[in-house]
Formats: structure tokens, C-alpha cells, sequence
């Protein structure tokens, strides 16, 4: 039992490193970098990796701590791994999803300026693609290429992802109708922002009982030493008796 202090700092040291909080900020200021920066900076974030690996490290070590001896070490290889597979984020189509739908309130907002000041909006489209990172830049860039070379706007909208079906409808609305596309803008940016904003707090809210489950496992031990075998051998003495 003296290894439990130790592992529950390594852990907790971790934790510390790569807190929900520090991983949003990181999705965040990646998503106000220009297409251009993003390219200069190499297929990862440093910082963001450097935590990870410290966290893995950590949670290997702990785990190693935890077991103790030759098991100990393939625990800790083991555990250090699978931590570091988990933090990569190894769905692209999910990671491309949630990218989406987090820039998707920015991009309605920048339309809707836009086509208040009577920009068109193939011409509107091609801004805001230029101006938002990728994948989005890339969807809004695709749609106003296809408005350019004629295609209907259905049309264009067909192949986007369902996280900007709704923008498109929008705007296919608006272009059939003659109504003015700004209002309906807005009220799509306010609802992308409480979807989001949901999305955030249940992951916070996942992430505290995945905080707490370490804990639970290193006083788990304790709890059936000290409270489930006195029970049981109490029940068995009274039987024996």
C-alpha cells in the first residue's frame, strides 16, 4: 500500500496537464488559425501532444505504481499506450464533425453580415470560405465553385456533410423566396452555440467521473479489507458457532 501516494500525485500531476478546460482552449485557438498557418504548423499541436504524452507517462507510471513488480512494468506499457491511442482522437470523421459543427455559429454570423450589406451569396460564400478554417472553409468554398459554374443551389448543397444541412437550407430558402436571410442566420448561429455549449458541459461533466475513477479504484482494496472480509468472517464465525 505505501506505492498509493505516490501513483495518486503521478496521476493527479497528469490530470493536471491535460484538463478538459486546457484541451478546449487548444481546439479553440487551432480554429483561429488561417489555413495558411495551419499548414505552416505540421499535422500536430506541440503543446498539445507534449501534454498528452505526459499524461499517458503518467497514468503508465501510475498504474505501474498501482501493481508493482514485473506485472507493475507491462501494466504501465500497457496503460501508458492505450491512454496515448484514447487523447489522439482516432475517429478523423468524428473529429471532422465536431470541427464543423464548432465553427459552424462563427460562419453563419459572417454570412449573415454579409448579406446585409447586399453581398451575393455565391460571392458571400467564397469570403467566408476564405476566412474560416478548414474543413468548413473547404464545404463553403466547394458550394460557391458549384454556384459559379451554374448549378442549383439544391444542387450545390447536396453532397455537404448533415452539420451544414441546415445552412443550406437556409439559404436555399432564402435564394427561393426572396426573404432575407440574416434573421434566420442568427437564430441558426444561437442554436449552434447551445448545442455546442450542451456538447461541452456533458463533456466536463464525463471527464469528472473518469477524474474520480482512479480514486475509486485505489480505495477499493482498502474498502474490502477493512469493511467486506470482517463481514464475512463475522458471518462465517456465527455459522461455525
Amino acid at each position: 500500500m505505501t506505492s498509493h501516494p505516490a501513483a495518486l500525485l503521478v496521476l493527479a500531476a497528469a490530470l493536471l496537464l491535460w484538463s478538459p478546460t486546457a484541451r478546449l482552449a487548444g481546439l479553440r485557438a487551432r480554429g483561429l488559425r488561417t489555413p495558411a498557418e495551419e499548414a505552416g504548423t505540421g499535422s500536430g499541436d506541440p503543446p498539445v501532444q507534449r501534454r498528452r504524452w505526459l499524461f499517458a507517462a503518467g497514468a503508465g507510471l501510475a498504474a505501474g505504481l498501482l501493481v508493482g513488480g514485473v506485472l507493475g512494468a507491462g501494466a504501465a506499457v500497457v496503460i501508458a499506450v492505450v491512454a496515448d491511442r484514447l487523447l489522439r482522437g482516432g475517429d478523423p470523421e468524428g473529429n471532422e464533425r465536431a470541427a464543423l459543427s464548432r465553427e459552424l455559429p462563427g460562419a453563419c454570423d459572417l454570412l449573415g453580415v454579409c448579406l446585409s450589406a447586399g453581398v451575393p451569396v455565391g460571392a458571400a460564400l467564397a469570403a467566408v470560405g476564405a476566412a474560416v478554417p478548414d474543413p468548413l472553409s473547404r464545404h463553403l468554398t466547394a458550394v460557391s465553385a458549384l454556384g459559379r459554374l451554374g448549378a442549383e443551389p439544391r444542387r450545390a448543397w447536396a453532397g455537404v456533410p448533415a452539420e451544414l444541412g441546415p445552412l443550406g437550407r437556409v439559404l436555399v430558402r432564402a435564394g427561393e423566396s426572396g426573404a432575407a436571410a440574416a434573421p434566420a442566420l442568427q437564430a441558426l448561429a444561437a442554436d449552434a452555440r447551445a448545442s455546442e455549449r450542451a456538447a461541452t458541459e456533458a463533456a466536463v461533466r464525463r471527464a469528472g467521473v473518469w477524474v474520480l475513477a482512479p480514486l475509486g479504484l485505489c480505495f477499493l482494496p482498502a474498502f474490502v479489507c477493512l469493511g467486506v472480509v470482517p463481514m464475512v468472517l463475522g458471518l462465517a464465525g456465527e455459522l461455525l458457532g
